[in-house]
């Protein structure tokens, strides 16, 4: 652990103190979620890391390698490595017996430890990363004490063209050959409460349902934004919450780091529309650019119409989508991985050929004007 880690971790342990000093001994599992919980409060993601996944040649390797290796920032910024194992060794401190899960890697990809903990006999599966957003965000985790069932489930159904049972497998190899305990979601709830880590305002899971149960409807949204056009339906749902839900900007006087807000978008995406508005109307995007042989998250969001598709650029400094000319999508070279091609491919793909045909006209018309 760097310092900015250990300041943290030391200020955790008295809050640790004075509750069991004021409601008893706390079990190990429910500990370990706390330390969890909090120590999710204090990083951020590496965009670049994550947009690293797939490797296919030796300079995105390397680069790759120099970002794993800078470790920790001196304000939480942190690569998936050293979040899951400085919980590890933040419970060990608490006695809790906590390990790193190491997966095999190959000369193109680094290896990501998940942890687990050991509470009599019982091995507990967890990974903080995806969990960041929900921790910032007052949701309740989905990655502590998952269950064997749910963890096979989520492999299978992972990244195309990618199985990772088989990593599952060599997790359990660590944990005896015992396959992962499940902490039932009422307990992690009611510790939530307890700890105060329910936040109370807007972005609840309970103010989250109320909002899909009322974008479901939809004869109240027709009347709502005054249209039975489908796809317009679509965009100004999109835009209204653009407008007036915004992120959140700070997480206990910490900034919520850009990977984590955009997280959170995608799952507000999944409340404010149908599947069906989803599948038909929607395409998202994780883009990037190259600055400084660097990949800077360029995020887009497709609103797929009849006439003409409207395109939405994630704007990093504002924390928001913005939408943006097709031209201007193109001149900024934004690409992104195609699991489909394997292969970076330029943000062209997803545009409408007529959009592109349009744009090619364009350019010979000013061109002949200039002429």
């Amino acid at each position: 652990m760097n310092q900015y880690e250990r300041d943290n971790v030391e200020q955790i342990k008295k809050e640790i103190k004075a509750y069991e000093e004021k409601s008893g001994k706390m079990p190990k599992e429910k500990k370990a979620y706390y330390i969890y919980r909090r120590m999710g409060e204090i990083y951020s993601y590496r965009e670049a890391y994550a947009l690293l996944e797939v490797l296919h040649n030796m300079k995105d390797y390397m680069r790759k390698i120099e970002i794993f290796q800078e470790g920790t920032d001196e304000d939480g910024v942190a690569i998936c490595t050293d979040m899951n194992k400085a919980c590890v060794e933040f419970m060990r401190e608490m006695g809790i017996n906590a390990k790193y899960l190491d997966v095999e890697a190959d000369e193109t990809q680094l290896y990501h430890p998940d942890g687990c903990f050991e509470v009599e006999g019982k091995y507990y599966f967890f990974n903080l990363v995806p969990d960041l957003m929900r921790i910032q965000t007052g949701m309740r985790t989905r990655n502590f004490g998952t269950s064997q069932q749910r963890l096979k489930e989520k492999f299978k159904n992972g990244v195309p063209d990618y199985d990772r049972e088989d990593v599952l497998i060599r997790m359990n190899k660590e944990n005896d050959k015992k396959p992962f305990t499940e902490i039932p979601e009422e307990t992690i709830e009611k510790w939530d409460n307890e700890f105060g880590f329910t936040y109370k305002g807007l972005y609840t899971n309970e103010v989250l349902e109320l909002m899909e149960k009322e974008c479901y409807d939809k004869a109240f949204m027709e009347e709502f934004f005054e249209t039975k056009q489908p796809d317009e339906l679509v965009q100004r749902k999109f835009e209204f919450i653009m407008k007036y839900v915004g992120i959140i900007r700070t997480v206990r006087e910490k900034k919520m780091g850009n990977v984590e807000a955009a997280d959170y978008y995608l799952k507000l995406f999944e409340k404010i529309m149908t599947k069906q508005e989803f599948n038909k109307y929607m395409t998202l995007c994780m883009g990037f650019i190259e600055e400084n042989e660097r990949r800077k998250l360029k995020n887009i969001v497709i609103i797929q119409k009849e006439k003409e598709n409207v395109y939405y650029l994630y704007n990093a400094e504002k924390q928001i989508y913005e939408k943006v000319e097709t031209e201007e999508l193109i001149n900024q070279g934004i690409q992104y991985y195609s699991y489909k091609r394997k292969a970076d491919v330029p943000i062209t793909t997803l545009i409408d050929e007529k959009e592109k045909e349009l744009l090619e006209r364009n350019k010979e018309h000013s061109a002949d004007i200039m002429l």
